[in-house]
């Protein structure tokens, strides 16, 4: 019998209940034990690396010259770190379970990175609709970039959205409109540079923003509610 999923929040935005912590820890870790990884390595990966690579080119003009190292919350394989990497950075991947033998991605969880602070030139995500808290998320996406670094968040479009879906058995956080995650983004101290749509590997919208190159912004953060 299938266990009947709770949301809890806004009509805007909801999370999915969990009793504690650790059981949203252990049930988007088991993700990995039901997707097919034949069909994600030989379908899934070439498809998403094909449509992300111009996307990257796109986004090079905003990105400092002399900086190249990228963070992907959330890589699951690491489809999104070789596309980078092939885009000549230098990218590395987290997640709560990158599998064995991945070259690409570490473990770790996105609410609480293990890296110093302004150390990437770049975060990339496309995950969000995986948070358990999204502004623990953002927030530590911001505080591992270097000043003027940016972010690059891929949202997928929601309920109420044109060509928007509802969510799966593994989103732990749901919205009507894309953009209810944009502004909260924005809220967290970083300034919106670029909006662009895309259908791969699902329909949604890139963000792009940028941690402001100033420390004094640094006190501005606000928590989630």
């Amino acid at each position: 019998m299938t266990e009947e999923v709770v949301w809890d929040g806004s009509p805007g935005f909801r999370q999915r209940r969990y009793d504690t912590y650790e059981a949203y820890l252990e049930h988007q870790a088991s993700k990995l034990k039901y997707i097919k990884l034949g069909k994600l390595a030989n379908k899934y990966t070439p498809a998403f690396k094909a449509a992300l690579a111009p996307r990257i080119e796109a986004l090079k003009p905003l990105i400092d010259t002399n900086g190249r190292s990228v963070l992907c919350l959330g890589a699951r394989n690491g489809a999104e770190c070789e596309a980078w990497t092939e885009s000549d950075f230098l990218a590395i991947g987290i997640d709560l379970n990158p599998g064995e033998n991945n070259r690409f991605v570490v473990a770790g969880d996105f609410h609480a990175l293990q890296f110093p602070e302004g150390v990437f030139d770049v975060v990339f995500t496309n995950s969000l609709d995986h948070v358990f808290e999204l502004g623990r998320v953002v927030d530590e996406a911001r505080r591992v970039l270097k000043p003027g670094g940016i972010f690059v968040a891929e949202v997928v479009r929601g309920s109420k959205d044109d060509n928007g879906r509802e969510p799966g058995p593994y989103e732990a956080a749901w919205w009507d409109h894309a953009s209810v995650v944009r502004d909260e983004i924005g809220r967290h101290v970083f300034d919106l540079v670029a909006t662009n749509p895309f259908e791969v590997p699902w329909v949604g919208d890139q963000y792009v923003f940028r941690k402001p190159d100033d420390r004094r912004h640094e006190s501005r953060a606000v928590p989630w509610a």
